[in-house]
């Protein structure tokens, strides 16, 4: 990380500290866009990604004092994106419970539109793959090659060794290209 941006991050640091509201809206303007298409790459829904994207700066907003000043803001605030995410997938198993009587029987006429990006382009046949690793994997493979996070960065986000980040990429690699490979009809290596 540039020494620009990290001291960009101690501005909007110190000025959340000073005055909360203006630091606010500096943080908004900084980081939103990063932390939705984060927060989208984790989840692949708009609507749950603006909402991950503002609970995080929400929360990174409350947890001023918690900042460690040695590390990167970004990287603050990949750790509470991560663990917001996490919550939600445990608040949603928890609520996971349907019974079938209760499910409408109505076809959804729609398309996928993870399939129609598929068929466009490599670069959506990516993202598909992605989206269709466990979140342990995805997780480290998004702040890795999206947000753009160096293996130390991502370990200390998911309080994890650099080691296991590194088996995770890895493994998250692998299973993207066996994924492309046998959707391109050739055989994974």
């Amino acid at each position: 990380m540039s020494m620009r941006l990290i001291y960009w991050d101690m501005c909007v640091w110190e000025q959340i500290r000073t005055d909360p509201e203006a630091g606010a809206k500096a943080l908004v303007a900084s980081y939103s866009d990063r932390l939705y298409k984060l927060a989208f790459r984790l989840c692949s829904d708009a609507a749950m990604s603006e909402d991950l994207a503002m609970r995080t700066l929400a929360r990174a907003v409350k947890a001023q004092g918690d900042f460690p000043s040695e590390a990167a803001y970004f990287s603050f605030l990949c750790t509470i994106l991560v663990n917001l995410h996490r919550d939600d997938l445990r608040l949603k198993a928890a609520n996971a419970l349907v019974y079938m009587e209760d499910v409408p029987e109505v076809e959804d006429a729609r398309p996928n539109p993870g399939d129609a990006l598929a068929v466009k382009s490599d670069a959506a046949a990516v993202r598909l793959a992605v989206s269709r690793l466990s979140p342990i994997l995805r997780e480290a493979v998004v702040l890795r090659y999206f947000g753009e996070l160096s293996v130390a960065d991502i370990a200390e986000a998911l309080a994890v060794p650099e080691g296991t980040v590194k088996f995770r990429l890895s493994e998250g690699r692998r299973k993207i290209c066996a994924f492309l490979t046998k959707r391109k009809g050739g055989v994974a290596r």
